[in-house]
């Protein structure tokens, strides 16, 4: 009997306690369901408050060069109010457009520099600039998870980003440029007869101008453009100088010379390389020198002159030059795109 008693007992508290779990798990459910409820009201005022602050965000960078003026020269930047517009000869901002030393700059700061004086530490956010020329890489900076390609396979709590998206100008390395010939120039180079001369084509100051014997002259085959520049022994000592070229401008007939004031040369190099490097010619050069005035030329196979590209740049020492091309060295259309999401 008093077995009978006590399993009788067990019974009951086992059924007690399924109970509990039932009601526990039920309460769960609802509440889980409440919760849900009031994300899905509160959501929507926060994606248009992120979308409002990622927009005017976007639009003050590619607007406005930022403060202080040269922001991007300093070494402090706790008082820099960052921007990212080029400014034209006149200090003015360019608008939409993306001076690419300053976003590198920003690369490097970018927490402090745009999450914490843009965002004021609520918001993570990433910047990429997708050109538009396929010869250029995409660039990428900011959050970790936002520059990644596949952000809700590596946290799939993350969810609500918002993306902004504008067409830029940006400049990359056209700063490096010291000449360029491109097929602008030429197209109004063409305008000319054949029997004129560099000088009266290029109103640059050509070096064989004044020798009769060494005069440029156009004929059935070739067309010459000479430019003229100035290289200090300071700037050879921090760059390595080199000549890009286009494809259509390689193997294609075309001829470079390199001489300066004081040695006037008359070799044709041939253009048979995207990339030709001047160091070794500079070199002796200013061996003697402090400064020089040179003079570059080039001989143009006349049936692919409006196909030339070439520019000269000073490239800051230990560069790695093997990913750049011609097109780096000019202004390039970008889909500058900001990603943004709440912590």
């Amino acid at each position: 009997m008093f077995l009978n008693k006590d399993c009788k007992g067990m019974i009951f508290s086992t059924d007690l306690l399924l109970t509990l779990l039932l009601l526990v798990l039920v309460f769960g459910i609802v509440a889980n369901i409440i919760d849900s409820s009031n994300e899905r009201i509160i959501n929507p005022l926060e994606m248009a408050e992120l979308e409002r602050l990622s927009n005017e965000v976007v639009d003050n960078l590619i607007n406005n060069p930022g403060t202080p003026f040269h922001w991007e020269e300093l070494f402090n930047f706790a008082r820099v109010i960052p921007g990212l517009a080029i400014e034209n000869n006149d200090s003015e901002a360019i608008i939409n457009t993306v001076s690419f030393k300053k976003i590198k700059i920003i690369e490097n700061d970018y927490n402090d520099l745009i999450d914490e004086k843009m965002f004021n530490g609520e918001i993570k956010s990433s910047i990429g600039l997708y050109p538009i020329n396929c010869n250029i890489d995409s660039f990428v900076i900011g959050d970790d998870i936002l520059i990644n390609d596949n952000i809700f396979s590596l946290n799939p709590n993350i969810s609500n980003i918002v993306a902004v998206n504008r067409m830029v100008k940006c400049d990359f390395y056209r700063d490096l440029a010291i000449v360029s010939v491109d097929d602008g120039q030429l197209s109004e180079i063409s305008q000319f007869s054949d029997n004129s001369s560099v000088l009266e084509k290029n109103g640059n100051i050509c070096n064989h101008e004044t020798i009769n014997n060494l005069k440029h002259f156009d004929n059935g085959t070739y067309r010459w453009v000479c430019k003229e520049f100035k290289i200090t022994r300071n700037n050879f000592e921090k760059n390595d100088y080199y000549l890009f070229f286009s494809d259509n401008s390689v193997n294609n007939g075309n001829y470079w010379i390199l001489d300066d004031i004081i040695s006037i040369s008359t070799y044709e190099n041939s253009i048979n390389s995207e990339k030709i490097s001047l160091n070794n010619y500079l070199n002796d050069v200013f061996k003697n020198n402090s400064s020089m005035i040179f003079y570059l030329h080039y001989k143009i196979n006349k049936n692919k002159f409006n196909d030339f590209n070439g520019v000269l740049v000073g490239i800051p020492k230990n560069t790695d030059i093997n990913s750049l091309n011609i097109d780096y060295f000019r202004e390039q259309d970008c889909n500058l795109i900001m990603r943004t999401y709440y912590k």
